[in-house]
């Protein structure tokens, strides 16, 4: 279907799903705001546009989208940032972040979208922090201050009532992944388990929030299989691997594998699970990553398995 412009494309997806705007908009902009943008009175910024077309379920559309100069420079140098996270250059994410928060301090607070912008600079902060040590403590702190800037009622827990973008489903997995590390490992299930479930039900066809849900499967199969319920884990890797499959979403399927093969060799199906630990380290191999194929060559050995 054609459509004129970008709001009469929202305003569809928005009533084919039967989402009020209250719901679409909750946390990072007002209903009116919306309301102008679907009637073409106002151009949404282009993090304001992201987040609700993913909260809608709609993948990035190349659309013209005007910038004022500096909004603009702020959504290069966020850009940039992801980039430094990809390759884990936290000295010059240091660097990114200092320049793109003296640029937000300029920004009135009633800019539509600056809610979003101020969210990704909060969180950026809160995996630096995390990389460098910090107590994790801490880094839930500011993990839980930028997930309140857009779902204010978040109580470290339910999400079902509310619709997410890909900003916030990663902000969600680290608070999860903190859990983790704090030994509040149900706390971590139950929130993952939540995250899961909503994606399967909203997301998995929007390739921004999509890219998410194996490693969201990853993590869930590692703490299930460290709490004995393989059998769960299994099922977890089994869904992540063949996720990964269908949409080649390849970053995280080594890791899948080897969980596969250790939930397979403490259920006692260890000639079974050989070919995964060989297929983890294989793979791990291929993409450069030595240390872990090394790491799986050598946990593989706990179950009598050389490789």
């Amino acid at each position: 279907m054609a459509y004129d412009t970008i709001g009469d494309l929202l305003r569809d997806a928005r009533e084919r799903q039967n989402y009020s705007q209250e719901e679409v908009c909750y946390g990072i902009c007002t209903s009116s705001t919306l309301s102008r943008i679907e009637n073409g009175l106002q151009a949404p910024g282009k993090k304001l546009l992201e987040g609700l077309m993913e909260r809608l379920g709609i993948g990035n559309l190349n659309t013209d989208i005007s910038f004022t100069k500096k909004e603009a420079e702020r959504y290069q140098l966020a850009q940039e940032l992801v980039r430094c996270f990809g390759k884990q250059d936290y000295q010059r994410a240091q660097r990114i972040v200092k320049e793109l928060e003296e640029k937000l301090r300029t920004v009135s607070g009633r800019e539509s979208g600056i809610k979003m912008e101020q969210q990704y600079l909060c969180f950026a902060k809160a995996l630096i922090e995390k990389n460098y040590g910090e107590q994790p403590e801490k880094v839930l702190k500011h993990l839980l201050k930028a997930i309140s800037m857009t779902l204010p009622d978040f109580d470290g827990m339910h999400i079902y009532t509310r619709l997410l973008s890909s900003q916030e489903i990663s902000i969600l997995n680290n608070i999860g992944c903190i859990y983790h590390e704090m030994d509040r490992l149900w706390d971590a299930i139950r929130l993952l388990m939540e995250l899961k479930e909503y994606m399967e039900k909203h997301s998995l066809e929007n390739h921004q929030t999509s890219v998410k849900y194996p490693m969201i499967l990853q993590n869930l199969s590692s703490w299930m299989g460290q709490e004995g319920y393989y059998r769960d884990a299994l099922k977890l890797c089994q869904k992540g691997i063949d996720f990964c499959i269908e949409y080649g979403k390849m970053h995280t399927f080594p890791m899948l594998l080897y969980n596969k093969a250790c939930a397979l060799a403490e259920l006692g199906q260890v000639d079974l699970s050989v070919e995964f630990f060989y297929e983890s380290a294989v793979i791990y191999q291929a993409m450069g990553q030595r240390e872990h194929a090394e790491q799986v060559r050598n946990n593989a050995k706990i179950y009598g398995i050389e490789i």
